[in-house]
């Protein structure tokens, strides 16, 4: 027996198993994600999925970057600016169409991942009446301001903010446009959500729209002090801004708070992670999978919103653009599109 040619032959072997058995370099990743301001609901969704990224590739980072909202996120992920950008339903569909604010139709970018549907409502658009304002005019629907014509002082979002641009369309739709408002001698002023909170409080508006998210502290505000009247945008009315910003018509329920007995037809906006069209579709596949695999992870990082709502399936539903190829690979393997 040639005792070489056996040890050199058990040797290659072993080797080969060893190579086949021994765990290859973990890959890494140092990502970034546009957002918007800093300690919101966006910045926590942000946590989540580093910490889900981290927990699928350890030593990766996903670093928040505080942005002006999805409508810059969207054209700084479209010149390949950041990797990855957060943006609400309608403001994707606005950069896609190329609709307001937008001059041009964005057309290079792609939707890696759901983070939350309009029917988790996190984005609720509203109408609220102060109750004085309300009780010394009679009003019960929006459609008693428009029939008496009357001098309404309403906040909405501030200017180049998504939910202004819901919020004024809705108010046009029902009769209440700015410029029926001026005639009226009304006023219509753009704020925050937490200034608008502290002009009704002080009576210098009489009428607030939010786009905001189901039970917010902010709409807990509101009724401190008072019973405001929730104004229904109706389901036509509903249906046609739904269409228009890419969102879904959704209702406040019944009884969900002392001051809506009533409920109201309204709009939602969900909110997706989009991309480049040219990222690599392994690392679009490989994010996509670790969120996938790591949700709860994603869920108890994150904010305590998406820990009732997010699931593998909530994930791959479809947003304004199309999915990335390289996570709509991995969402079809394992049966989710």
């Amino acid at each position: 027996m040639n005792y070489t040619k056996l040890l050199t032959s058990t040797a290659i072997i072993g080797a080969l198993v060893a190579g086949l058995s021994a765990p290859s370099e973990a890959q890494k990743y140092n990502l970034t994600l546009s957002g918007a301001s800093p300690g919101g609901l966006w910045s926590r969704i942000g946590g989540g999925i580093d910490a889900a990224i981290a927990k699928a590739y350890p030593g990766s980072t996903v670093t928040y970057q505080t942005s002006s909202g999805g409508l810059a996120n969207v054209p700084l992920v479209s010149r390949g600016k950041v990797p990855m950008g957060l943006a609400t339903d309608g403001e994707l569909n606005a950069a896609v169409k190329g609709s307001k604010p937008f001059k041009s139709a964005i057309g290079n970018t792609r939707v890696l991942f759901r983070v939350y549907t309009p029917a988790s409502r996190f984005q609720q658009s509203f109408f609220a009446v102060s109750s004085s304002f309300a009780g010394k005019h009679g009003v019960k629907t929006f459609a008693d301001i428009v029939k008496k014509k009357l001098p309404i002082r309403i906040a909405i979002n501030r200017r180049g903010n998504m939910d202004a641009d819901v919020g004024e369309a809705a108010m046009t739709l029902l009769g209440a446009s700015r410029a029926n408002i001026n005639a009226w001698g009304g006023q219509v002023v753009h704020a925050a959500s937490k200034e608008i909170v502290s002009l009704m409080s002080d009576r210098r508006i009489d009428v607030a729209n939010f786009g905001i998210s189901y039970n917010h502290p902010r709409v807990r505000e509101i009724a401190k002090n008072s019973t405001p009247v929730l104004l229904s945008y109706g389901q036509s009315v509903a249906g046609k801004v739904a269409k228009q910003f890419g969102g879904e018509v959704c209702n406040v329920k019944p009884g969900e708070y002392k001051w809506t007995p009533n409920g109201a037809v309204s709009v939602c906006m969900g909110a997706v992670i989009v991309v480049n069209a040219n990222m690599d579709a392994k690392l679009a596949y490989n994010i996509t999978k670790a969120m996938v695999e790591q949700i709860e992870t994603f869920k108890n990082k994150s904010h305590r919103l998406i820990k009732k709502t997010a699931t593998p399936k909530v994930l791959s539903q479809k947003g304004n653009a199309p999915h990335h190829p390289g996570a709509a690979k991995y969402f079809k393997e394992k049966g989710l599109m």
